[in-house]
């Protein structure tokens, strides 16, 4: 019969051995994540490098222990659906989807696969899960609460812009949320006295059109909902806006650093850090739906 010492000195040590079996066991076996994006990889930093280097601080190591199999459709959001099944193809452990519309193109593809949305926004209202709580399917990730911080954004505008009549607001036709962000912002601004325009595009090609149009309506400003397909196009949006003194009101820092007036939502850095550990709760053997969808905490 072991003493109160010895009994003690066991459960240190085993204490001590589980985390270091589990990280050998982490080190031994080698994980495929499929990675489902509208985008090419470019500036500004994008979403799966970044979260791939919150992985490697959580012992994910490229070329070691996880292969990494990138699918981007430049742009083109009808080829979503079929690179979502090359990944399902490929076997992967694990998708992490950037953004809504890579999130539905996954999850149409399958029902059994983790997936991972960086970014969600709306996750409930578009039905990318039933609930931030408890997600159910195979679905979970972080989302930004984008189209709830619509209204906030509108007012910070408004106080900047006192006699702010006519909004334009840009946003991609295509992501399935772009109408709960619209219902979102047509309740503030009619508590604001502010007319929207809608300015709607599905790809690159639709910027110039979209801003002409707004040039020709004489808006007093303007407001984009970002995903990948805007935010990678803010510059063009930024010079139209600064060329026709424009002001304007975005999501994200890096927006604010390329050309938008003022920008109000969560740091990138937290939807990074929340998506690497979500991956990594999955990885671990934890199931998608028993995973709460993650909401941002901070806002800048």
């Amino acid at each position: 019969m072991k003493s109160p010492a010895s009994r003690m000195v066991l459960a240190l040590v085993t204490a001590l051995l589980v985390p270091a079996a589990a990280m050998a066991q982490l080190q031994a076996q080698v994980f495929r994540m499929g990675v489902l994006a509208l985008y090419p990889p470019g500036p500004p930093r994008d979403a799966h490098d970044a979260v791939l280097s919150q992985l490697q601080n959580l012992g994910y190591i490229v070329g070691k222990n996880l292969v990494v199999e990138m699918r981007h459709a430049n742009f083109q959001a009808e080829r979503l659906p079929e690179l979502a099944e090359e990944l399902v193809r490929a076997k992967v452990d694990v998708i992490l989807a950037v953004a809504n519309l890579p999130g539905f193109a996954a999850k149409n593809a399958s029902t059994t696969i983790p997936i991972v949305v960086w970014g969600m926004h709306g996750a409930v209202e578009s039905g990318l899960v039933r609930s931030l709580a408890r997600p159910g399917g195979n679905v979970t990730g972080v989302e930004s609460l984008a189209p709830e911080l619509d209204a906030k954004r509108l007012e910070v505008l408004k106080e900047i812009v006192p006699g702010l009549a006519r909004l334009g607001v840009l946003y991609n036709a295509d992501d399935q949320v772009s109408q709960v962000h619209l219902a979102s912002a047509r309740a503030a601004s009619r508590a604001l006295g502010v007319t929207l325009l809608s300015l709607p595009v599905r790809r690159p090609a639709d910027f110039d059109a979209a801003l002409s149009g707004a040039g020709n309506e004489r808006i007093d400003g303007l407001l984009m909902f970002t995903d990948p397909l805007t935010g990678r196009h803010w510059r063009k949006v930024a010079e139209f806006a600064l060329k026709n003194r424009l002001p304007t009101v975005c999501e994200f820092r890096f927006l604010a650093q390329f050309g938008c007036l003022v920008s109000y939502g969560p740091p990138f850095e937290e939807l990074h850090e929340r998506a690497a550990m979500q991956v990594d709760r999955i990885l671990k053997g934890a199931r998608p739906s028993d995973l709460p969808v993650e909401q941002i905490t901070r806002f800048e």
